[in-house]
């Protein structure tokens, strides 16, 4: 029972990656399409836990102010030495809302700050089908010139019960993204711009005297155009502090958005 909320608790923590533009949204009627790879890494004693994850992001600016995101991921587990069983399926899907708090555009830079509130829904996953992860948060974005800074605060409830109204774990997320766009000579509209994330979380059991802090620092790029952008990273993982028996390994991320 311990390692099944020990891995519920992983799999939920994603880590965000490649978190910019985190306090900007987009323009009305705009659409982004963002697809992505994740390679996860993790140990439990002696034994490993290898999954891909397959996310698909779509957001759609519903008034300049207001952003709609609906998010779900196919998750395939390459390797599972573990008791548990963990089949390769589509996971229950994440709808989320982000509202524009402020915004000022000078002419040497630019700040944005968004609130964001959404939760899963259980609809195909039927073993906790009375289960939500709700998630609340604030983003906040900087743009001096060619830099960009951006920052991402969440708190988030695993696996609330809605009948007992209980949580089985509480998380909170810090993620941090700094990168500088370079004009690529010769090439007209596109920029390369490389990152550098610094990820940190939080979670503690609700039921049991479990917890977890650890971290990520991530170095990797962006290959950006006005509807394009090819993105990379690769999540060096920081185990602070950890009597779950997990251990999180590195993780790499790779992804292209559209905007339409």
């Amino acid at each position: 029972m311990l390692s099944a909320l020990l891995i519920s608790v992983t799999l939920n923590s994603i880590a965000e990656g490649i978190s910019v533009d985190a306090g900007l949204t987009p323009a009305q009627d705009r659409i982004i399409v963002r697809l992505q790879y994740r390679n996860i890494f993790n140990q439990m004693g002696s034994n490993d836990i290898v999954m891909h994850i397959f996310p698909v992001v779509v957001a759609y600016g519903l008034t300049p102010d207001i952003t709609l995101m609906m998010r779900n991921m196919y998750r395939n587990v390459g390797i599972n030495e573990t008791m548990m069983e963990m089949d390769s399926r589509w996971m229950d899907p994440f709808l989320m809302g982000k509202v524009k708090l402020y915004r000022h555009n000078a002419p040497t830079y630019t700040v944005g700050i968004a609130g964001f509130a959404g939760t899963t829904f259980p609809v195909l996953n039927s073993s906790i089908s009375k289960n939500y992860s709700p998630v609340i948060g604030l983003n906040v974005s900087y743009r001096p010139g060619l830099w960009s800074f951006d920052l991402n605060n969440a708190y988030e409830w695993v696996n609330l019960n809605t009948r007992e109204s209980q949580s089985v774990a509480k998380e909170v997320q810090v993620n941090m993204a700094i990168s500088r766009n370079i004009i690529l000579p010769g090439i007209d509209n596109w920029v390369l711009a490389p990152v550098q994330e610094f990820s940190f979380l939080q979670s503690h059991s609700n039921s049991e005297d479990v917890s977890n802090k650890y971290g990520f620092i991530s170095p990797g790029f962006q290959v950006v155009s006005p509807n394009v952008k090819i993105e990379g990273l690769y999540q060096i993982a920081v185990n602070s502090s950890n009597n779950t028996g997990v251990t999180n390994g590195n993780r790499i991320i790779v992804g292209l958005r559209f905007m339409f």
